[in-house]
């Protein structure tokens, strides 16, 4: 009896471990069954060693590899409506998010801890990226540059090498 090669797909994987279990029951060797189901003979060895211990349970799948996710589907959505939001409808003096704003602001509204890289992970998984703001100054008059930037600049470009050398920046 030949089996095809199975593509690693748990479900199969575990199928395989539970067919293999009977030939043990049958008193058939290890080796047999590694050349029957084209595995090594170390992996037969871990599935017997486990099928000894605690029969047919002992080779069931422990389900999904990692650790369950931080945050259900309902709790990410709720995050990322309250991303959305800003951070200053979220109480912050400023409207941008750290990962420490999102990690406090996870664990009062979600009820729900996660570290700074899962925080990272989820924020890039919600579809969301890192963008530093520009730093400017305090001083900043955005009316004076944009003044200086339709009236003094159209002017000093058209009088090119003309211009005074001692022109600057207006205060």
């Amino acid at each position: 009896m030949k089996h095809p090669i199975i593509k690693r797909d748990r479900r199969e994987l575990e199928k395989r471990r539970v067919a293999a279990s009977k030939l043990f029951e049958q008193g058939v060797s290890q080796a047999a069954v590694a050349k029957e189901y084209k595995v090594t003979p170390a992996a037969v060895c871990k599935w017997y060693a486990a099928w000894s211990k605690k029969g047919h349970r002992g080779l069931v799948s422990k389900g999904p590899p990692g650790t369950t996710p931080a945050l259900s589907a309902t709790q990410k959505e709720k995050l990322k409506h309250l991303l959305l939001r800003g951070s200053l409808k979220a109480g912050y003096a400023t409207n941008f998010w750290t990962l420490a704003r999102i990690q406090e602001v996870s664990r009062q509204k979600l009820k729900v801890r996660m570290g700074t890289g899962t925080v990272w992970r989820t924020v890039v998984a919600l579809g969301f990226s890192c963008q530093k703001p520009e730093k400017q100054a305090r001083e900043r008059n955005e009316k004076a540059i944009t003044d200086w930037k339709l009236k003094e600049f159209p002017r000093l470009k058209k009088m090119g090498s003309k211009a005074p050398l001692s022109v600057g920046v207006p205060r």
